[in-house]
């Protein structure tokens, strides 16, 4: 069975956490949150930012992470950035799969507003909330950039690319 769209878990559902009374529960597709070197003196931050509440799905968060890191690495060694991924899927997604294929003569009336079975994770994102954050140093700017812009088109188009530097880290005498 394919996955559906991310379009139709976008909308703020009701929340629903409560992991015991669920059978089997699908794993978050994120496999690592923080890559890179945590103790690294930085220049810069660039965040993905969200412009509006809304769910992402794992799948998407995971995309967008594998196609940063893949920029990132063709272009800056390991050791001089710091990349996050913030928000952790807690969300369990139900799909109720409504009878309308092939030899159908109609779509399905009844029970059509049943409970569901789980079918994947997403994460509850609020208007304001990163996303995502990249720290690097001021020589590798642009092609942080240019990663974190290709990042972004893997996630909902309600999100905005912020570029700040970070302070206390200004070189002295310059």
């Amino acid at each position: 069975m394919s996955t559906r769209p991310g379009r139709n878990y976008r909308a703020l559902q009701r929340p629903y956490t409560r992991k015991e009374y669920i059978r089997s529960i699908p794993p978050s597709k994120i496999t690592k949150f923080v890559h890179g070197n945590p103790e690294g003196a930085y220049d810069y931050e660039i965040k993905i930012v969200a412009t509006a509440s809304f769910q992402v799905k794992s799948n998407a968060l995971e995309a967008a992470r594998m196609s940063v890191l893949s920029q990132l690495r063709n272009s800056v060694p390991e050791e001089f950035f710091l990349f996050k991924v913030v928000p952790y899927p807690h969300q369990v997604i139900r799909r109720h799969a409504l009878a309308g294929v092939h030899k159908a003569e109609r779509l399905q009336k009844g029970m059509r507003l049943a409970f569901g079975k789980p079918d994947g994770r997403a994460a509850r994102i609020m208007k304001g909330q990163e996303i995502m954050v990249l720290r690097v140093r001021a020589q590798d700017l642009e092609l942080a950039k240019e990663a974190i812009r290709i990042g972004k088109l893997k996630l909902p188009h309600m999100t905005k690319v912020v570029v700040e530097r970070i302070a206390g880290n200004e070189k002295k005498g310059a």
